[in-house]
């Protein structure tokens, strides 16, 4: 059943790349080039290729299904917008039913939006609510998204997204309008305090949680964070279409963040992660500082002297190359002791024990002081020492 939800998605996907193909552009809205548009299309299997691996292996678990059904859904919105195009505008009436596919495309995508996000937090690791009373939490969620896909899809009147503005919604309900609006809004202000819901039991799931369960939401969290700050910086730094790949790169990480930590492949590693993340993005952000600092510095005290930027560049680079080692290590040393106590704890007990060895000849002091060295940084359930005869 996944993999065939998989090939459903997928078959949609391609289907939809031939008729945007054909349509040359028509769809409206914003476009980056092939190459974005490419990535974007490749970008929304990470949903349904990541649901079926989960779904598959842990058929129990909803993660997997949430997953897979957003990335259907996300591939049927699309596939819906390039097909009713085609039949609308590109070659009118060369396809059936396309103002019901143009119908389709204005309120199909709103489960996901409405739905995934509170869902994922809510269910987030195991697939299960944390207790009874979150309940009402997810059907909070579920009437809310109902609501909004429902006054959209009734709404008289033309529809509103590009490129049918003109289309006629075939499905409108004449003289429901004022109703339709006040569902439209219960829908916005569930949807709303869903995420905010969704957000607290994260929170709540987190800070209960001990072991491997905090080991998976280090994954999602460290994911969310990474989209946080691509959407933030992306544009300002990169531009338009670079920026525009990076906070889907971003997003993506997401789904795949939620897999590994679910089937639990490599779950340890977002330790390293997360430390090599804090130690190298401060020493970029430090480095990038200086060397701009430098440069100016620099360029205002020589630059009357030798008349050009050169000397002043070639300084910065080689001062920036010389701290790379001793400010790596420091910041190391800052986010081990911040961050990563029980690693700089054992550490330091390991040093100060391999001090002690090249002064210490007394067999039972060092024996002692393995023990106690070992109870500090692994904290065994019990510890001996065994000593050859010989020696």
């Amino acid at each position: 059943m996944a993999w065939a939800l998989w090939a459903v998605a997928v078959i949609l996907v391609a289907a939809e790349v031939l008729f945007a193909i054909q349509n040359g552009g028509r769809e409206g809205g914003a476009s980056y080039g092939a190459v974005f548009d490419t990535l974007f299309r490749l970008g929304l299997l990470v949903f349904p290729t990541v649901g079926a691996f989960v779904a598959s292996r842990r058929p129990k678990n909803a993660i997997g299904w949430i997953m897979l059904g957003t990335g259907v859904l996300l591939a049927l919105t699309g596939f819906a917008l390039s097909y009713a195009t085609y039949g609308l505008f590109t070659r009118p009436g060369g396809v059936p039913a396309a103002e019901v596919m143009a119908w389709i495309s204005a309120w199909i995508f709103l489960p996901p939006l409405f739905a995934t996000p509170p869902l994922l937090f809510l269910l987030f690791p195991d697939g299960r609510l944390l207790g009874p009373r979150w309940r009402a939490a997810l059907a909070l969620v579920v009437l809310g998204t109902v609501a909004a896909a429902t006054a959209i899809a009734l709404t008289p009147g033309t529809l509103q997204d590009a490129p049918f503005e003109q289309i006629a919604n075939p499905f409108g309900v004449d003289g429901a309008e004022v109703a339709l609006e006040i569902l439209l809004t219960i829908g916005w202000v569930s949807g709303s305090a869903g995420i905010v819901v969704g957000s607290v039991s994260m929170l709540v799931r987190l800070r209960r949680s001990r072991g491997v369960e905090r080991q998976q939401l280090k994954w999602i969290a460290g994911a969310a964070a990474l989209f946080a700050v691509a959407v933030l910086t992306a544009y300002p730094i990169f531009g338009d279409v670079l920026g525009q790949i990076i906070i889907l790169g971003a997003f993506c990480s997401i789904p795949i963040a939620a897999g590994i930590a679910i089937l639990r492949h490599r779950l340890y590693d977002i330790d390293v992660i997360i430390n090599r993340t804090l130690v190298y993005g401060s020493l970029t952000a430090l480095l990038g500082g200086l060397y701009i600092a430098l440069v100016l510095g620099l360029q205002v005290l020589l630059a009357p002297l030798t008349g050009t930027t050169t000397p002043a560049v070639a300084l910065s680079t080689l001062a920036v190359a010389a701290l790379f080692g001793p400010l790596r290590r420091r910041i190391q040393r800052a986010v081990d002791r911040r961050f990563y106590r029980s690693r700089y704890d054992a550490q330091r007990t390991l040093e100060a024990f391999a001090a002690r060895l090249r002064d210490e000849v007394d067999l039972d002091s060092l024996t002692d002081a393995l023990r106690a060295a070992s109870r500090s940084t692994v904290r065994p359930t019990s510890a001996s020492v065994w000593l050859r005869a010989d020696r």
